[in-house]
């Protein structure tokens, strides 16, 4: 007989499955009947870069928007330093020019959003482009975005993220995680139902803002908030993944988990203010990529908690038989080739193995997906091996702090201490 707990697993992991295959088809559908890609440069556009404290990247930061490929009079640049307490100002400064269309301003402290709506305030142009401070762009990503506003219903373009030059474990993790989140990005946007818009080069049209307000200041993560505004109000977000953004991954443990727990209490709250959207009213985003996306959570934290914990276990119990008859083994090396030896049965002599290679097969081809797309050509095999073997584990840990922040209702700040 099935035992409640595996009966909850397969469950789960059939949805899960069915979720990645739905997506994989739906985008190869799509493809099939895509036109070619336009490039245009009809529009005026205002790249607002906040910056608080971004002395390190600013200078890159800016550079990269002026030698982004559009005409010059149809491009201004405006920085916003919102109260920094190093140089970002002062370097700043030395980039302002009518020339070239750059303006820098200077406010009191008020947090991202604050300073993205000092900037839109200010902006001139039809096309609104956030760049954060510490990210740069491919010089063709404008041109390439602009003519998805053709479509009036459309009022957010979103890029492809990347990690720039991944450099130890966890930066190679999220590399390929954003390479998912590319794949998926897109595959959404063929049914309108991107809800999660990057903050680094996301391009929305100047008048959603004149209409419903800007970015909702104090709220941890202001874009994802300002996505499901937009898919509230029943307009479209769209993606271009030949758009790609380059950031800066945190490469210490600390610090990422100090950006993922903010990412995803942000994510929780937002959902929660935004309940609304869920339901057969609003198409395939309420019934089927939120839920999902739910799910989905819950389903990866019991899963790998429940699979780890059994898995330590069964050899836990193995140790002790052996330690009951007064087996040890000779050396170090041979403990653990013990451990490999019965993990490994353990993996593969159960059948959600089988499905486990679904998923990872799948993976593969997201990411090589995603790859293509960005014209992408170092290698990244190395990375999938880490990100399949240690993500599960990663992505449950931030959750279960995230879930522990949000019970308690702890407070939780745009940036960490640190300033992540």
């Amino acid at each position: 007989m099935v035992s409640f707990y595996s009966l909850v697993v397969y469950v789960l992991s059939y949805i899960g499955l069915f979720a990645v295959s739905f997506y994989a088809i739906n985008l190869l559908f799509y493809y099939k009947k895509e036109k070619d890609e336009k490039l245009s440069s009809d529009k005026s556009v205002t790249i607002i870069i906040p910056a608080y404290n971004e002395e390190a990247g600013i200078v890159r930061t800016i550079k990269s928007a002026l030698e982004i490929d559009y005409p010059r009079s149809k491009k201004e640049i405006i920085v916003v330093d919102d109260g920094s307490k190093d140089k970002t100002y002062e370097l700043a400064l030395r980039y302002k020019s009518k020339k070239n269309n750059v303006r820098v301003f200077t406010k009191k402290n008020g947090g991202k959003a604050s300073a993205l709506n000092f900037g839109i305030e200010k902006a001139r142009g039809e096309i609104i482009i956030t760049m954060d401070a510490d990210s740069f762009v491919k010089k063709d990503s404008l041109k390439r975005m602009i003519p998805f506003f053709e479509d009036k219903r459309v009022m957010c373009v979103s890029p492809s993220m990347a990690v720039y030059k991944p450099r130890g474990l966890w930066n190679r993790i999220v590399q390929i995680e954003y390479f998912v989140g590319v794949f998926l990005r897109k595959s959404f946007a063929t049914i309108n139902a991107i809800h999660v818009t990057p903050g680094a080069f996301s391009s929305y049209k100047k008048e959603f803002f004149l209409k419903h307000e800007g970015f909702q200041v104090g709220n941890i993560t202001e874009d994802l908030e300002l996505a499901l505004r937009i898919q509230s109000h029943g307009y479209r977000i769209e993606n271009s993944p030949k758009s790609v953004a380059y950031t800066f991954s945190p490469e210490k443990f600390k610090d990422l988990l100090y950006q993922r727990r903010r990412w995803y209490i942000g994510l929780a709250r937002n959902l929660w203010n935004y309940k609304r959207l869920f339901g057969f009213k609003r198409g395939p985003l309420g019934y089927l990529v939120l839920p999902i996306a739910v799910v989905s959570i819950f389903a990866s934290v019991f899963l790998t908690i429940y699979m780890t914990s059994k898995g330590v276990f069964h050899l836990w119990n193995e140790l002790l038989d052996l330690g009951s008859v007064n087996f040890k083994f000779n050396n170090y090396f041979e403990f653990n080739g013990f451990l490999f030896e019965r993990l490994f049965f353990s993996l593969f002599s159960k059948p959600i193995f089988l499905i486990s290679v679904l998923f990872i097969c799948l993976l593969v081809f997201y990411v090589y997906f995603a790859k293509r797309q960005m014209l992408y050509e170092e290698e990244i095999r190395i990375n999938l091996v880490f990100f399949v073997l240690f993500y599960a584990l990663l992505f449950s840990f931030w959750w279960v702090v995230s879930f522990i922040y949000l019970i308690f209702n702890k407070k939780v700040a745009w940036r960490a201490p640190d300033g992540v």
